[in-house]
């Protein structure tokens, strides 16, 4: 769960408490009850509104004030822990004494934490707590840590919302005068609906599409280019879908603009865990998907539960790794053919 301040006692609520319910898979089989039991309803937390004066911001988007890092700063508190251990001394050397401070008078929105700068934290995460600021956002200047300027979809996205932000330089460190802070609108991995759904409807207004206009593509979504988290037996699960009418896509040959409009196209969408299915978000409303997932994976349900809060049909199918010894974040998979064949059969109806 992300981390809350210490101040939202003292600060204004944007979104009250919500509960979230999610629809079991499509095809869902009662022997895979432990990898969702726990998902099936989950309490997401009020959003507040967060004002902290005199913040440092340095280049890399790490929030510090009177000597001490923010919580903020960080997705979970076991992430503030590791900075403090590998680098606190060195940190503090650096911000305070060998780089320039550049003051900023005018109020700074933030948005960030130590997991944003990834496709699925920046379009979940990240695009959600922007959402609840969106008739605000001429209040104040959007600063970003500078590295994200290279990332096309943070770029691309920020446009869909009209805004131009400030970024961070690797020279300087950045006093604000006044910072302000959504807080998360759910911990990562969940969703509030509302907020979700309206993140999607504003991208894709943005860039002339429609949740509700239909599509008819079948995509395959493939990260035979990863590092990690492949498809061990890709060829035969590629001649099998290619027999369906499936094309195979690499989400980092694609610019964001690209993404969204080939999603939002796809009736039938077929990948491993991994963020390229974040482009599930695009695809129209009662669209179905099939994640190929580690067998024993409860923990990675994000996709699953993205899925039921803005309705699509979720299909599922569980692979053992390529190797035994491989946690289910970076082992490879192997895919059963005859079963996907079946499960294949099932998308297809939907």
């Amino acid at each position: 769960m992300p981390v809350d301040s210490e101040t939202t006692d003292q600060s204004e609520v944007l979104r009250v408490e919500t509960l979230s319910r999610r629809r079991l898979p499509v095809n869902f089989d009662q022997s895979h009850l432990k990898l969702f039991s726990h998902e099936l309803e989950k309490r997401i937390p009020e959003t507040r509104f967060l004002a902290l004066p005199d913040v440092r911001v340095s280049y890399e988007g790490i929030l510090f004030s009177g000597g001490h890092m923010l919580p903020e700063s960080f997705a979970f508190p076991a992430n503030m822990k590791l900075w403090r251990r590998r680098s606190l001394l060195k940190f503090f050397a650096s911000n305070y004494l060998l780089k320039r401070t550049r003051v900023l008078e005018k109020d700074v929105l933030w948005i960030t934490d130590d997991w944003s700068d990834g496709y699925f934290h920046w379009l979940t995460d990240v695009l959600s707590r922007l959402y609840v600021m969106r008739e605000r956002l001429n209040e104040f200047l959007l600063l970003l840590p500078g590295d994200y300027e290279k990332r096309d979809f943070v770029t691309s996205s920020l446009r869909c919302f009209g805004i131009n932000p400030s970024f961070t330089k690797p020279d300087e460190v950045i006093l604000c005068r006044k910072l302000f802070m959504p807080t998360h609108t759910a911990p990562s991995g969940h969703y509030n609906h509302e907020i979700i759904r309206g993140v999607r409807a504003l991208l894709l207004e943005a860039l002339g599409y429609s949740a509700e206009q239909g599509g008819s593509e079948r995509v395959y979504l493939s990260r035979g280019k990863a590092r990690m988290r492949k498809i061990a037996n890709e060829d035969g699960v590629i001649n099998l879908l290619a027999e369906l009418g499936f094309k195979v896509i690499y989400a980092e040959e694609l610019s964001f603009e690209q993404q969204v409009e080939l999603f939002s196209k796809t009736r039938y969408l077929v990948s491993n865990h991994g963020a390229g299915l974040t482009n599930m978000l695009f695809m129209p409303e009662g669209a179905a998907l099939l994640e190929l997932r580690h067998q024993t994976d409860a923990t990675n349900n994000c996709y699953f539960t993205l899925a039921s809060a803005i309705g699509l049909n979720y299909f599922y199918q569980t692979c053992p790794p390529e190797n035994d010894n491989q946690d289910p974040h970076s082992a490879n998979l192997i895919v059963d053919l005859d079963a996907l064949k079946l499960n294949l059969a099932l998308l297809l109806k939907a």
